[in-house]
């Protein structure tokens, strides 16, 4: 008997869950009884088109899981999931596939001696059905304020009992609004991990009556929601982002560089809703600015100041972006910016918000994208986020995108009421 077929029996599994993540970050699922795994083991197919992964005449893929990724669903214990990677009838990964490609971003910095982590932190509001905040505690709350503190324990229990490691959880500034921190772990873990984790958030509003939203920015008056992604690089073990004499080593600023050199192109891939927008403006920590600096809140990438060891914190990704395909691309960057030793501009310590645009100009501090239009502008253009995700990829989800813009220019232009109706529609309960 194999280790997995062990596994099965001490825990009286009863059916078996591959998971899998589409081109746009959905997490999708096909079950089956644990009697047949010997049939199943080796993957099963599935109809891409209609997960929209590829043209209905290419319509066959296959999905293969990766065994170690076995865990048990905490809310369903007689299910074993597994997380997959997908196929193409050649049996070779699937261009397309987001998991897949941040495996070869991964292995091409494995070349370079290197070893991506990341450390994502996951925010997130609390809805009742009638898609209002459920409680108005602020930042850090606790009881009497902090009602859902319980629902959030619960969550990180989850988590920990599929093998997530959680860092600390807490109320964040909005009505309603939390926030999970992992810890840190191999890139490929965690975006599997934060998959999982948005599962297990949604699922467990659902069990509460409640309505748990990764929509960037549900409310005009209110704290948008990010997904900050934490990133280390380490060789033979020691952390190439540091410098005991300068604390802040030159690979970290050549990685930097990478990054705010490449980031307009990769907007549209790290934001990828009409939504996102709305959380990317001033006044909101929330990052507007091509800028870096260390402690600094209002900068692009944040070099946090309160630890010894240098590491990066990218702010302008929510979690309506894919994670793979986002972790991907901020790696992919930032190698090419070690490799052409890209320098970046100044860091600062200075309120990016409250500089005039003059003095901005001065510093080589320019805006991101606007909108998800104009992001949209920039990827198509760019030869760099084309040669990351492949030109099926980039097809497809422009295609997609494009037509998601239309939508929503449509329904701006009949109002305010409108356009916000749209959006709920489109993202609340699916991002």
């Amino acid at each position: 008997m194999s280790s997995i077929e062990e596994f099965f029996v001490i825990n009286s599994v009863e059916f078996v869950q591959f998971q899998f993540t589409t081109i746009f970050g959905d997490l999708k699922s096909v079950e089956f009884p644990v009697e047949i795994w010997d049939d199943m083991k080796e993957g099963t197919g599935v109809d891409g088109s209609s997960l929209g992964f590829l043209a209905t005449e290419q319509s066959d893929m296959k999905i293969v899981p990766d065994l170690d990724s076995i865990a048990i669903l905490p809310w369903e214990p007689r299910v074993a999931r597994f997380i997959c990677d997908i196929y193409g009838n050649d049996n070779l990964p699937h261009p397309t596939d987001p998991r897949n490609i941040l495996k070869r971003v991964i292995q091409q910095a494995r070349e370079m001696g290197f070893e991506y982590q990341t450390r994502p932190e996951l925010e997130w509001y609390f809805l009742d059905y009638d898609l209002e905040p459920f409680e108005e505690a602020e930042y850090m709350d606790t009881l009497p304020f902090d009602e859902l503190g319980y629902l959030r324990r619960n969550i990180a229990s989850d988590m920990l009992n599929m093998g997530i490691k959680v860092k600390t959880i807490h109320h964040e500034v909005g009505y309603a609004q939390q926030e999970i921190e992992f810890l840190v772990l191999d890139a490929l873990i965690q975006a599997d991990n934060t998959q999982t984790a948005k599962l297990i958030i949604k699922a467990e509003s659902l069990f509460n009556d409640l309505v748990g939203t990764f929509m960037p920015k549900p409310f005009p008056d209110l704290a948008g929601s990010g997904l900050h992604i934490h990133q280390y690089l380490t060789k033979n073990g020691e952390n190439i982002f540091s410098d005991k004499d300068k604390g802040i080593s030159d690979s970290l600023r050549y990685f930097v560089g990478g990054i705010l050199n490449h980031v307009n192109a990769m907007t549209a891939l790290f934001n990828p809703t009409t939504n996102s927008y709305k959380r990317l403006v001033p006044g909101h920590e929330a990052p507007v600015y091509k800028s870096w600096g260390v402690a600094n809140r209002t900068a692009l990438v944040r070099v946090p100041g309160y630890e010894k060891s240098a590491r990066i914190e990218f702010r302008a990704t929510d979690a309506g972006a894919n994670i793979y395909l986002a972790s991907a691309l901020l790696l992919a960057a930032g190698l090419d910016g070690i490799k052409n030793k890209t320098e970046p501009i100044e860091p600062t310590l200075k309120n990016i918000e409250d500089l005039t645009e003059e003095e901005r100009n001065q510093m080589g501090i320019t805006k991101l994208p606007g909108s998800l239009s104009e992001a949209l502008d920039v990827l198509e253009k760019s030869t760099f986020v084309k040669e990351v995700i492949g030109e099926e990829y980039l097809k497809i989800f422009l295609e997609v995108k494009r037509k998601e813009c239309k939508e929503y220019e449509e329904a701006q232009a009949k109002g305010e009421e409108e356009e916000w109706a749209w959006e709920y529609e489109k993202y609340l309960e699916r991002v």
